[in-house]
């Protein structure tokens, strides 16, 4: 067969093919469905302002246990990290040497005592003796008084040396301090220790415990005005209650109470440290741990608050997104298709038109359970958008519905995993998981089902091309 005929009845099928494709494809059309936006009202409620400062906890007592005497160790009665009480026996250094010093200083003491008894005996005959004026000189009665005096002195020396060597041998047994949690053990059993040099465990205080924060300058001075206002019920900025939370979690839920501020502001840094006092029943606060605290500086008072997610920035303002309805001829206006018919949801509804402005809402607050105090620019019955704000553009419409907490905790991820699909009027649609009318392009239908599907339709020169293209091909073989 010709190779020109061939192409001529391959460009016939091809066209008659495209034609019955368009025909087919000519009862539906493509509708791109509106961007969908959530929008949550402003909240009223009583908040108190406050800073948050980040702190470290520390025991109220820390003591590096040594030994007070030197020796060999010989036992150890606690496990490492254990809790003990205040003079709970800890390690025992061999007693032997101490207990023969004291056994030496005993007896040193009974000869001193013996000795002294016997030279104060003569020192009361010679006294008799010297004041009867009968045969004693007075040289020899004061060899007898010193005598006398010197005995008893060495008996107080002999007492001190008996109570040192006692004092010594109890020392062998090493105890606690301070009740509190233990550490590691530093040495072990058989080694020497020395006196007041080899460390053998630290122990800390667990209940109560130290937070220690710097607050800056500005903050301290509103305290101290408030305090003297007499709009904080404290007598000076050690009586300011505290909230804290540890670094894993979100809420403040531990309270304490300022006792103590330094005597000065530190120069490089412009801060003031504080230091708070809080309860640890539980052992939940370890010294060291990091956490933050939050301190009041202001009186309660009603605030007007917005989602977190919805305050965005703009060149260094604060700003929120705020939707209304869009009016035609004064009334609601819907999204259209084409042809001027409104295009409906999957539920037959039409599918209501936004417009949104932004509102610059001032210095921001506090920020309490998500939600974020503004001073300025939103009112109470506002719509503000909390999510999908990057769909908004200048002048382009959205279609919104209001934020589910329960249901939308993520909703701009689902957005960017489920993309942004088109709507094919005419066709049945399943019906979303959730139930909302949001769910997006197979849900919207247009009223019109007859219309054309001109996007898909391959213009003639389209079809013309692709023909060419297989003649040629054709051809080249």
């Amino acid at each position: 067969m010709d190779r020109r005929v061939f192409a001529a009845l391959a460009l016939l099928a091809c066209t008659t093919v495209a034609g019955c494709g368009g025909a087919a494809n000519s009862s539906t059309q493509l509708v791109k469905p509106p961007d969908v936006v959530l929008y949550a009202r402003p909240v009223t409620r009583s908040v108190t302002d406050h800073e948050e400062f980040p702190g470290r906890t520390e025991a109220i007592m820390s003591v590096q246990v040594t030994s007070r005497v030197s020796g060999y160790l010989n036992q150890v009665y606690f496990q490492d990290g254990q809790q003990v009480e205040k003079g709970a026996v800890l390690f025992q250094i061999d007693p032997r040497p101490f207990q023969a010093d004291l056994d030496r200083a005993k007896a040193a003491n009974l000869q001193a005592e013996a000795h002294a008894k016997r030279l104060n005996n003569e020192f009361q005959r010679a006294k008799v003796l010297y004041d009867r004026g009968m045969s004693i000189s007075r040289e020899e009665y004061d060899r007898y008084s010193f005598d006398n005096a010197e005995a008893a002195a060495s008996v107080g020396t002999a007492k001190a040396n008996f109570d040192l060597a006692d004092l010594n041998l109890e020392f062998t047994r090493v105890v606690a301090p301070i009740g509190g949690r233990l550490g590691r053990r530093l040495v072990d059993p058989g080694n020497l220790v020395k006196a007041d040099d080899t460390p053998l465990v630290t122990i800390v205080s667990q209940d109560p415990i130290y937070v220690y924060f710097d607050v800056h300058e500005q903050a301290m001075l509103k305290i101290r005005r408030m305090i003297n206002e007499g709009r904080v019920k404290a007598k000076s900025e050690h009586e300011v209650p505290i909230e804290l939370c540890l670094s894993d979690e979100r809420d403040f839920q531990h309270r304490g109470m300022v006792d103590f501020t330094d005597n000065r502001v530190d120069l490089s840094t412009g801060t003031l440290r504080f230091r708070a006092r809080l309860d640890n029943p539980k052992g939940m606060f370890t010294p060291g741990l990091f956490v933050r605290v939050k301190l009041p500086i202001g009186d309660p008072h009603p605030a007007l608050m917005v989602r977190e997610e919805a305050v965005t920035s703009d060149q260094g303002q604060k700003k929120v997104f705020v939707v209304r309805r869009s009016l035609k001829d004064g009334q609601p206006a819907f999204f259209e298709d084409k042809t001027g018919k409104p295009i409906l949801d999957r539920d037959g509804k039409p599918i209501p038109k936004f417009a949104h402005t932004t509102v610059n809402v001032g210095t921001l607050g506090v920020l309490i359970d998500g939600f974020r105090e503004v001073s300025e620019g939103v009112k109470p019955d506002d719509l503000v958008v909390v999510s999908g704000l990057q769909k908004l553009r200048k002048d382009a419409p959205v279609t919104a519905r209001e934020f589910n907490s329960d249901s939308d905790a993520l909703p701009e991820a689902k957005t960017a995993a489920s993309g942004t699909p088109r709507a094919t009027v005419g066709q049945p649609s399943q019906p979303p998981k959730d139930g909302r009318a949001d769910t997006p392009a197979a849900d919207l239908k247009s009223p019109d089902s007859n219309a054309p599907r001109a996007a898909s339709t391959p213009s003639p020169s389209e079809a013309g091309g692709a023909a060419g293209d297989r003649e040629r091909r054709s051809q080249a073989h």
